[in-house]
């Protein structure tokens, strides 16, 4: 009997030496009103950034690394931030101060 339940323990502890996927980060959701009119819906999840802008493709853009704050960023596409305001940079647009809104 104590056989057994030392295998059961020895079989348990096994399975623990394989690091377990952790628990996916929430999803957060924030709207920012422009300088230029537009809005951002932002969705924050796994080090991504979905941005959608009206009258503009969804995008999806990969975290980078910065001293403070966040940045999202790739191919001339720039989300960064510190607080509660944003700068938006499309390619061919001027950048954009953004706040977000309650």
């Amino acid at each position: 009997m104590r056989a057994a339940v030392l295998v059961i323990v020895l079989v348990a502890l096994a399975g623990c030496q394989t690091p377990c996927p952790g628990t996916p980060a929430q999803a957060v959701t924030s709207t920012f009103s422009c300088e230029d009119g537009s809005s951002l819906e932002v969705t924050f999840a796994n080090d991504t950034a979905r941005i959608v802008q009206e009258g503009y493709t969804t995008l999806e853009l990969p975290a980078r690394s910065t001293a403070s704050g966040y940045r999202y960023a790739d191919n001339g596409l720039e989300l960064r931030s510190r607080g509660s305001e944003v700068r938006w940079t499309r390619p061919g647009a001027a950048e954009t101060l953004c706040q977000r809104t309650p």
